[in-house]
């Protein structure tokens, strides 16, 4: 029969374990070490979690706090630009175009031309009218003097034919002279009275004409005048059927004129948008405004190149915010009101020398202002008296009353 063989090996240890005495234990001191150690990393971490990191909390706060408040950010920014609406002052055919879409212009440079025969007829009209009340003046001026002269001699012939009734009345009564003498005298004295009636009257229209100076200047008589201003008008209209560009920049919406299209004045035909003075209107909150001012320096940046910074100062704010300046207003007297907070439009000029070349109007920015604001530790306790730091606005203290 087979016979039960354990193991030996088992046994063999168990025998070694017996041989060597009771098992090994680590030392005493070494455990009481690695429990200070535990102990001490603790303590370790709650002085690091409750001391270091509030404190560097606090440190780091308090550093950013008085570091901010200085500059003032808002994404709410667009480049501005002039922009002219171009409109004919004459009505007319459209017939010379001397710009394309996107063309560089200056101040003066043709856009393009309405047909002038019209208004150079209408000119000639004017300025023929204008001679001819060159010539009035000349004559009036001439008659008012011959009628004086004739004023003259009529009062001469009056004197004349009074003597000459006193003398035949006289002969009447010596028998020398007869009745039909004294009447024809009579009435030569009162023809010559009327006549020279009619040409006191007559001077007096033409004095009237020359505003009772006989020797007023062409340039004070009222007909030539009023014909001088129709010629200018007419020289004008004619001079407007050609449009300039009245300043300097780009020509856009160019394609909405064609050769012959009739044009009424007053009609916006394109637009020309400046490109030589730029600007950036800027739409902060009303809350960041209690440090703004004109002049403060500004950082601007555009969203089209980014990692380029242009500045600027800042030109004007705003006296009313954006709401006021709506369409629609809104009515803030519901009772189902909700506050908002304000925007003020803040206008940003760039600085001289800016190189503003690749901006266009409309494109959006980012303005950082300036304001120089330093706070204080004394506004980190709140004490309201320092709370805004240098660049705060001074008080005024209330007057009683």
């Amino acid at each position: 029969m087979p016979t039960d063989t354990a193991p030996a090996a088992p046994k063999a240890e168990v025998a070694a374990s017996a041989a060597s005495g009771p098992l090994a234990l680590p030392a005493p001191h070494a455990a009481v070490e690695a429990a200070t150690q535990r102990r001490n990393r603790k303590a370790g971490m709650r002085f690091v979690l409750m001391v270091v990191l509030p404190l560097a909390a606090a440190v780091g706060g308090g550093a950013l706090w008085l570091a901010g408040g200085r500059w003032i950010s808002t994404d709410n920014s667009y480049v501005g630009a002039e922009k002219v609406l171009i409109t004919p002052e004459v009505s007319g055919r459209v017939v010379r175009i001397d710009v394309t879409e996107g063309q560089k212009v200056r101040p003066g440079d043709p856009l393009f031309a309405i047909d002038p025969e019209s208004y150079r007829l209408a000119l000639a009209e004017a300025e023929a009218k204008l001679q001819s009340v060159r010539a009035d003046h000349a004559n009036l001026t001439t008659s008012v003097a011959s009628l004086a002269r004739q004023i003259v001699i009529a009062e001469e012939s009056i004197e004349l034919r009074e003597k000459d009734l006193e003398r035949k009345s006289s002969l009447l009564g010596n028998r020398v002279a007869t009745q039909t003498d004294v009447e024809t005298v009579r009435l030569a004295l009162a023809a010559v009275r009327s006549q020279a009636e009619t040409l006191k009257q007559s001077r007096v229209a033409a004095l009237n004409q020359l505003l009772g100076d006989p020797a007023l200047p062409i340039d004070r008589f009222p007909p030539y005048r009023e014909a001088l201003s129709k010629r200018d008008m007419a020289q004008r209209d004619l001079d407007n059927t050609v449009l300039r560009s009245p300043i300097a920049g780009m020509a856009t919406q160019v394609p909405s004129i064609q050769m012959g299209r009739y044009l009424t004045a007053g009609t916006t035909v394109f637009a020309i948008v400046g490109t030589d003075r730029l600007w950036v209107d800027a739409n902060p909150k009303e809350t960041d405004l209690e440090f703004v001012r004109p002049g403060l320096p500004v950082e601007i940046t555009v969203d089209a190149y980014p990692g380029r910074v242009w500045h600027g100062t800042v030109d004007a704010i705003s006296p009313g915010t954006g709401a006021q300046f709506s369409i629609l207003p809104a009515q803030n007297a519901s009772g189902n009101w909700v506050k908002v907070v304000q925007r003020v439009p803040v206008r940003v000029a760039f600085a001289p020398g800016e190189d503003t070349t690749g901006l266009r109007a409309g494109m959006s920015a980012d303005v950082s202002i300036d304001t120089g604001r330093k706070r204080s530790l004394a506004g980190l306790v709140g004490l309201p008296a320092f709370a805004g730091g240098e660049g705060a606005p001074k008080s005024v203290a209330p007057t009683v009353r």
